[in-house]
């Protein structure tokens, strides 16, 4: 026990016994670590080594997080599908149009690239990583049915959609957004920002029109 100046007794805290705050730490820094190995590198070319030398923490620290290469894959999948869903809130919230929406969905996905391009080139890999690791399957498509759906939610719920949505669907419109988004991620993954620009401008013109038609 330690006594402090008041004169009362608190737990001392047992060596080697991380508290919860040092353990979360540690497990994110780990994330952040293996989703830039994973972007880089790849799933076959990461190695568990490779991200505990990144993240410095042992190997026997890293298992004791994630068991296994294919449950830490699954692990960056999720925090990747926190991350979208809180810009999808932020979008939802700054204005009640599809094309507000829109304008500020491409916005922040490109702010996101600038700021953790490892994000966006962990992403552009999943469907390679897909074909030949089955095994990661569950947090890789859970992360597209989530993205999917927050796009349809946006669409869905904004004032003009009926307007821009004449003959066609919302999942239609959501899996055109999803397939341009990850169109231009890979187009910013090769540094070919020209055709980047210049392809979101248009499909947001595209949207602008539809909304003042």
């Amino acid at each position: 026990m330690v006594v402090n100046p008041a004169n009362r007794s608190v737990p001392e805290r047992k060596l080697g016994r991380p508290a919860d705050s040092d353990s979360t730490d540690t497990r994110d820094r780990i994330l952040r670590n293996a989703c830039e190995r994973f972007a880089a590198e790849g799933f076959e070319g990461t190695t568990n080594k490779d991200i505990a030398e990144k993240a410095q923490v042992s190997s026997a620290a890293l298992y004791h997080y994630f068991p296994s290469k294919a449950d830490m894959y699954i692990a960056v999948c999720d925090s990747i599908t926190e991350s979208f869903s809180t810009v999808f809130q932020k979008v939802a919230d700054c204005s009640p149009t599809l094309e507000g929406r829109m304008t500020a969905l491409f916005a922040e996905v490109g702010r996101l690239g600038d700021e953790s391009p490892e994000i966006v080139g962990f992403i552009t890999g999943i469907s390679a990583v897909l074909r030949k690791h089955p095994e990661v399957s569950r947090g890789a498509d859970a992360f597209g049915a989530h993205f999917r759906r927050l796009i349809m939610d946006i669409i869905s719920t904004s004032t003009e959609s009926d307007k821009i949505l004449t003959g066609i669907s919302v999942s239609g419109l959501a899996d055109l957004t999803a397939s341009v988004l990850a169109g231009l991620g890979r187009m910013s993954a090769r540094g070919d920002q020209e055709r980047h620009v210049a392809a979101g401008q248009a499909y947001l013109h595209l949207i602008r029109a539809a909304a003042h038609n």
